[in-house]
Formats: C-alpha cells, sequence, structure tokens
C-alpha cells in the first residue's frame, strides 16, 4: 500500500509542526474518514504548541482535508504513523 500524502505533503506538514514548536514522530487517529486526519499529541507537547487553531488551519489547506491537533488518549483509538 502507498502512502495517502506525497512526500511533499509530509514534508510540509512536519515543518509546519516544527514552526508551531514540535519536533518528533507524527501520529494520527486510526482513519475512519478519508476527509478527516486528528494528529495525536503528548499533553506535554501538545501545550508546547504555540498556536494550534492556526496550526491546524495550515495543515488543513495542506492536506486538503480537515485537520485536528488533540491530546493523544485512549479515546482517539491507537495512533499509526503519519504517512
Amino acid at each position: 500500500m502507498h502512502p495517502v500524502f506525497n512526500i511533499g505533503q509530509r514534508t510540509a506538514v512536519a515543518g509546519a509542526f516544527k514552526l508551531a514548536g514540535y519536533e518528533g514522530p507524527l501520529v494520527v487517529a486510526p482513519v475512519a474518514s478519508e476527509d478527516e486526519r486528528a494528529f495525536l499529541l503528548a499533553p506535554d507537547n501538545l501545550r508546547a504548541i504555540r498556536e494550534v487553531r492556526t496550526l491546524e488551519q495550515v495543515l488543513q489547506q495542506l492536506l486538503g482535508r480537515k485537520v485536528f491537533v488533540v491530546e493523544r488518549s485512549s479515546a482517539w483509538g491507537s495512533p499509526i504513523p503519519f504517512e
């Protein structure tokens, strides 16, 4: 199975997170809908993000989907790598 997002999109997403204050592995909630992605961050990492809503808007433009950046918890299911 090939990645859903191209290398340019994945690189841009990592860059957007870096600019917002987070560098590290990116994981998402299991995909329930192709038109959404929920990025899951540990509580401390989420608090370190300077502008979560702005980051979500940038990611939505990069990926062409509704994007959420939320605290990682069991409610979101087992995280999977962003690709």
